[in-house]
């Protein structure tokens, strides 16, 4: 099983490191990857962990100098315009998933809708709007939803 965690207060490659090393410390964690501009870090469990250790995987990261908080996926839908087939649908799922943030993407072709789900701040909305205008389409209105 897999989970994500926003961790804050890293700044380099190094505070990346003692972040993987703390988590990876915690009994039950199998891996742990750390990225630091999304300042996001998925942890895989192993099978037979019952409940997730959240109390020792904060306590692990804060011995590290750092701050742990769980992961809150969001959602967003936009209008899409400029897509005519299903190659502007691989487009678009393309461009969108080139966002380290995005967790899942579903292009609707009929509707002309993108639905999104991601995590971090509205930041990554700005970035996801740029990438897929630069691959040619237009994203009107959002309708955010936590």
């Amino acid at each position: 099983m897999k989970k994500a965690y926003n961790i804050y207060g890293m700044h380099c490659a190094g505070c990346v490191n003692s972040a993987e090393k703390a988590l990876k410390r915690v009994p039950g964690v199998l891996s742990a990857e750390v990225q630091l501009t999304t300042e996001k870090a998925t942890v895989e469990f192993d099978s037979s962990v019952e409940k997730i250790p959240l109390k020792e995987l904060k306590e692990a990261i804060e011995f590290a100098g750092f701050e742990l908080a769980e992961t809150k996926h969001r959602k967003v839908i936009y209008n899409i315009t400029g897509m005519h087939c299903a190659g502007c649908v691989s487009a678009v799922e393309r461009a969108v998933k080139s966002v380290d943030a995005v967790e899942r993407v579903s292009v609707n072709l009929a509707n002309e809708t993108v639905q999104i789900e991601f995590t971090g701040s509205d930041d990554i909305l700005e970035l996801i709007e740029k990438r897929v205008t630069d691959s040619g389409y237009n994203l009107k209105k959002k309708v955010l939803r936590d």
